[in-house]
């Protein structure tokens, strides 16, 4: 059992857990600072102490410890030397001297940076405040005017061993880490949540996918309300044909009584106006008992070649006479320079050109590859039915690929027009006696909307073009 089912819950604790864990680093953080502050102000302190002990005579500062030595030693470490003056007065006008060396076996401790027009004491000082800043291992020597050199200890002063835990680097990184864990947390909510709405709009008409039940209880709340409207339409759609496929089944045999008895009118006319009439109804059953069919068609997508699948369409109608051909392939494919990285495209400012790719490049989809053969198989029949011949042809894009067919000098209908009779039963005035039941162009839109496509109509050189067109995944 999660301890926060819910997102409201999950939200309210992540926005405390930011809030507290902010509240949190900042006291640590400015109480690591403070303390930060307090040692280097007694290291620059010592040091303003110490320049009265080593120039006036005054007492040593606490924890400070004078070793006399005969000179500093030479070739240990890095050496910086300062020489500060009693005065603020060139030393051409007598001023007494303080020399100063600083041995490290690391670091170089410049003095450029020291406050400008400032006492000697307070040079100094800021002298062991960078010693103390520094962290390193510093053994400071001094000599004053006709004195002596000293070798000056100060290991619970300005030693890195004397430096506070500096909190500061730990707890930013601790905070940061926090922000990424609370913000890939909320990214992985919102993830589930387009992953829902993803598979959603996948399914397609009547698709059987369940929606995942995982995470926050509301997710799971809308999940399961998607889950529950899938399976009532799959249900409907379930009845619905089974209603269908029964009429047919009980229309065959009277139609088929009908069929014997219409043999035996004499009168050669009226007996083909009725078997025609019985034909009809035969197919207007059938045609909705397909349409139906279709959308609740639960066959598997699966990756296909739609050049392949075309052609065997195109191949099958040229095999039987008809009149229907295959364009080139049409890709939107950028002209492309080679150079020494590699091949990259040419930035010309023009459109990029179309390269036939039947023979060098198939096309692939994921796809019903039924449904979309009766699919394009509908397109085209209407094709051929309303216009002299039909040319099909595929145009391949990055992120959506489409069929198209265009009927040559073909039903004289306005593009507008054709997309009102894509509902059920639908035909148009110049339908005549052609054959068909008003369903061909609702069973391409079905399919269509099967694979998160549509279907469009447009004006095309030769006549009206029926645009198929598929979403790639």
């Amino acid at each position: 059992m999660k301890l926060l089912p819910s997102l409201q819950a999950k939200t309210v604790s992540w926005i405390l857990t930011g809030t507290l864990a902010g509240l949190i680093t900042g006291a640590l953080w400015n109480g690591s600072q403070q303390a930060w502050e307090r040692y280097l102000d007694r290291a620059d302190y010592t040091g303003q102490q110490l320049y009265g002990a080593l120039n006036d005579g005054a007492p040593l500062p606490a924890g400070v410890y004078l070793t006399e030595v005969t000179a500093p030693p030479r070739g240990v470490g890095r050496v910086t030397e300062a020489s500060i003056l009693q005065s603020l007065w060139d030393e051409d006008f007598g001023g007494a001297r303080l020399l100063i060396q600083v041995h490290d076996p690391d670091l170089s401790y410049t003095l450029t940076d020291l406050p400008p027009f400032s006492l000697p004491p307070q040079q100094l000082g800021a002298m062991t405040r960078k010693m103390a800043r520094l962290c390193g291992d510093p053994t400071l020597y001094a000599r004053a005017e006709g004195g002596s050199w000293v070798r000056v200890n100060a290991p619970d002063i300005w030693s890195c061993a004397a430096a506070p835990n500096d909190l500061r680097l730990p707890l930013g990184l601790g905070f940061l880490l926090l922000i990424v864990t609370l913000l890939s947390r909320s990214t992985e909510v919102t993830g589930r949540l387009g992953r829902l709405a993803r598979i959603f709009a996948n399914n397609g008409a009547g698709g059987t996918a369940m929606l995942p039940t995982e995470g926050p209880s509301e997710l799971n709340e809308i999940a399961g309300a998607l889950n529950a409207s899938i399976a009532q339409e799959r249900e409907a759609l379930e009845k619905r044909a089974e209603v269908l496929s029964a009429i047919s089944h009980d229309l065959g045999t009277p139609a088929a009584r009908l069929k014997l008895r219409t043999a035996l009118i004499g009168d050669a006319t009226l007996r083909q106006k009725m078997e025609g009439d019985i034909d009809q109804m035969i197919a207007m059953v059938e045609g909705v008992l397909s349409f139906t069919r279709t959308e609740l068609d639960a066959e598997a997508a699966q990756q296909i070649s739609l050049t392949a699948l075309v052609e065997s369409i195109v191949d099958d109608y040229e095999d039987l006479g008809r009149r229907v051909t295959l364009a080139p392939v049409e890709s939107e494919v950028p002209e492309v320079r080679h150079s020494v990285f590699g091949v990259a495209p040419r930035d010309t400012g023009l459109p990029e050109p179309r390269t036939s790719l039947r023979e060098a490049q198939r096309v692939l989809v994921v796809a019903r590859p039924l449904a979309l053969q009766r699919a394009i198989t509908n397109l085209v029949e209407n094709a051929l039915n309303y216009g002299r011949r039909a040319t099909v042809r595929i145009e391949s894009h990055a992120d959506e690929v489409s069929v198209l067919v265009e009927d040559a000098g073909g039903s004289g209908l306005s593009a507008l027009e054709i997309g009102e009779l894509i509902a059920p039963f639908r035909r148009g005035a110049n339908a005549g006696r052609a054959a068909g039941n008003g369903l061909g162009l609702s069973i391409v839109q079905t399919v269509a909307r099967q694979h998160n496509g549509s279907l469009t109509f447009e004006e095309g050189a030769e006549g009206l073009v029926a645009r198929l067109t598929l979403r790639r995944e």
